[in-house]
């Protein structure tokens, strides 16, 4: 089965969402009535193209799970502007008419700029929540440094579970208060490592302090240079998140959160 039907034919009960990982730090999150929200899919090879520089260092290593224009998106985050997020080269076809985009202001002005309409494109604020029908989406501040000062996490709080999407961050407990004290009961964090982001074992460390039941990394095996190293991961939960249940997917696998 590929995997557009795969979504399309997987039922979710009432209480329930189930996250696909999409690869990189790409998800689709399934509800109970049927809607699709995607947060940061990558599907083109944009980044190799846009660093001719870095060699073979940003080449796509993974394929996507699908074709951009096969996602029936209804909403659509993205969490900062760099194009493993925010995908210049696939943008036109993941936003069909219906879709709504929720992003920062230097995305939201950038897809302007490509001519969206703006009646699809909505700026979020840090610590601003919206309601979206059967979801809440609260903005959090992370620390991307100066690549990207304005970047985003999202916690998505569905009514029966909360979900803390990291974005791009590193260990900077002191921009990360507003989750901690949340405590949501999943936590989707970056281990590559790399360009001020999380390892592994900082987000093993994040996920004991999260207090989290469970925790969904992303963020590796796209590019080289990305790194990233999932065993690292499975050998710190045991020692900084004891409590919290490790869900490692692999691309297009999903996992049901809730009930």
């Amino acid at each position: 089965m590929n995997f557009v039907n795969k979504v399309k034919n997987t039922a979710v009960q009432p209480g329930r969402v189930e996250a696909f990982w999409l690869g990189q730090a790409g998800f689709l999150f399934k509800t109970a009535e049927g809607k699709q929200m995607v947060v940061d899919p990558y599907f083109s090879d944009c980044v190799f193209r846009m660093n001719p520089q870095e060699g073979y260092g940003f080449k796509r290593i993974m394929p996507p799970v699908c074709s951009a224009e096969e996602l029936d998106i209804d909403v659509l985050l993205i969490s900062h502007e760099h194009n493993d997020h925010f995908d210049v080269d696939a943008i036109r076809e993941l936003v069909k008419p219906k879709t709504q985009v929720y992003t920062n202001c230097v995305v939201a002005d950038a897809m302007a700029e490509m001519g969206f309409h703006p009646d699809q494109i909505h700026r979020m604020e840090r610590g601003r929540s919206i309601t979206l029908g059967e979801c809440s989406i609260l903005p959090v501040d992370c620390d991307h440094g100066d690549l990207a000062p304005e970047a985003l996490g999202f916690v998505l709080d569905f009514g029966f579970v909360r979900i803390y999407y990291a974005g791009d961050t590193g260990w900077t407990p002191d921009r990360l208060e507003v989750p901690l004290e949340i405590r949501p009961e999943v936590a989707i964090l970056p281990i590559n490592g790399a360009y001020g982001n999380l390892d592994a074992v900082d987000a093993a460390t994040y996920a004991g302090m999260l207090k989290c039941r469970i925790c969904i990394p992303c963020h590796f095996w796209t590019f080289p240079l990305h790194k990233g190293d999932p065993q690292q991961l499975i050998g710190s939960m045991e020692e900084k998140a004891p409590d919290c249940r490790l869900v490692m997917l692999s691309q297009g696998e999903s996992c049901t959160i809730g009930g």
